[in-house]
């Protein structure tokens, strides 16, 4: 005969045991992805409204409250065209088309359009942008702003205006 502390002991055990076997997957551990080897760059993420793949998948157009990710860059956009190598492999360029905003730590910057070229590593921001520079309150205006990455440097053209603030001490 089982007493009434060993039906409820096994009555928690159960429970407990019924309630692993459901747990969601969002809250079991995370394992390594093993497709990517720790040299490779880190992925591109993008979310998205909608999504649609034109020339074979070389061109990829991503739109409705859309934002990409990569590293400690965030992008947002109207609109996101990706475009990729012919062998689908490489992504060569990206484009954000309207009501554009980069941000990458504490540097922020706004404008109607940018184009992330790859292979030489810059954004170029155009359609009056406004880049809120590296701390405070600093504003710097221009038609065309270029950002360099692997420099960590920007280049303002055509009618620059800046407005700059004395940092406190």
């Amino acid at each position: 005969m089982i007493s009434k502390h060993q039906r409820l002991i096994f009555c928690a055990a159960l429970t407990l045991g019924l309630f692993n076997l459901y747990t969601p997957l969002g809250f079991s551990q995370p394992t390594k992805d093993k497709t990517h080897p720790k040299d490779s760059s880190p992925p591109i993420e993008i979310t998205s409204d909608r999504m649609r793949s034109e020339n074979g998948g070389q061109k990829i157009i991503f739109s409705g409250n859309v934002s990409i990710t990569k590293d400690d860059m965030v992008i947002t956009s109207d609109i996101i065209e990706v475009y990729s190598t012919s062998d689908k492999k490489q992504t060569n360029e990206i484009v954000a088309i309207g009501h554009v905003e980069i941000s990458r730590g504490n540097k922020k910057a706004k404008g109607d359009r940018a184009v992330y070229l790859k292979h030489l590593q810059k954004i170029i921001l155009t359609g009056n942008p406004k880049a809120i520079a590296w701390e405070g309150d600093n504003i710097i205006e221009g038609r065309e702003m270029i950002f360099l990455m692997e420099k960590d440097r920007f280049v303002v053209n055509e009618r620059v205006h800046a407005k700059l603030f004395p940092q406190k001490k």
